[in-house]
């Protein structure tokens, strides 16, 4: 009776495998057979799936979305879970590349992104999911001004593009100087955070 292949497992086998590499050594490293030789299996097991970097690029940044989607899902905003604020501050400092696993993702992001300075099809990838992030961040601020903790009247959309941009901003700076101490980029969430909910806050205390 012939062997049954999971193809979808094999591919996030090799997708583990390109992340590894990528953590270890930068994007610059993974080839096909970088991944092969990390993976256990031959050349030609790793072309039946990606014939290319970009096509192991691609299947890497959704293996490292779907991650992010899962470690974000234990993060609560609700009566019975965080505020606003401690939920905006988790959430942005769950995305930045702080250990040697989110730097091997950001790694991703970074090379997808200069990809998408020059392919169309890399570009529409990464408007796509900035758009969803910001129909996320979105519903989340029409919850906190419902209850009281973000002030009405900004425009969520203009307010989700500034969250994004401050991740953004971030990641690359962490990238460029891992050494840094993470002081620093907590206490620029901090500050950012502060923006956003401070006047709230002090609306409160003054009634």
């Amino acid at each position: 009776m012939p062997k049954v292949v999971d193809h979808q497992e094999r591919r996030r086998h090799m997708t583990a495998a390109l992340l590894r590499i990528t953590e270890r050594e930068g994007l610059e490293a993974v080839s096909v057979r970088t991944v092969a030789a990390e993976a256990g299996c031959s050349v030609g097991a790793v072309q039946r799936y990606f014939t290319t970097k970009d096509e192991m690029l691609a299947f890497a940044l959704h293996a490292v979305v779907t991650a992010e989607r899962e470690r974000l899902r234990h993060i609560r905003l609700d009566p019975a879970g965080m505020t606003f604020p401690d939920a905006l501050r988790a959430t942005i400092m769950e995305l930045l590349p702080l250990d040697a696993r989110r730097r091997g993702e950001a790694r991703v992001w970074a090379a997808f992104y200069a990809r998408a300075v020059v392919h169309p099809e890399f570009a529409a990838s990464i408007e796509e999911l900035n758009q969803e992030a910001r129909e996320n961040l979105g519903r989340v601020f029409g919850y906190a001004e419902s209850v009281g903790e973000l002030r009405s009247g900004i425009d969520h959309d203009a307010l989700a593009r500034i969250i994004l941009s401050i991740i953004d901003g971030l990641m690359w700076a962490i990238l460029m100087s891992p050494s840094e101490d993470p002081g620093v980029h907590e206490a620029t969430v901090d500050a950012a955070v502060r923006l956003v909910t401070e006047p709230v806050r002090r609306i409160q205390e003054d009634l």
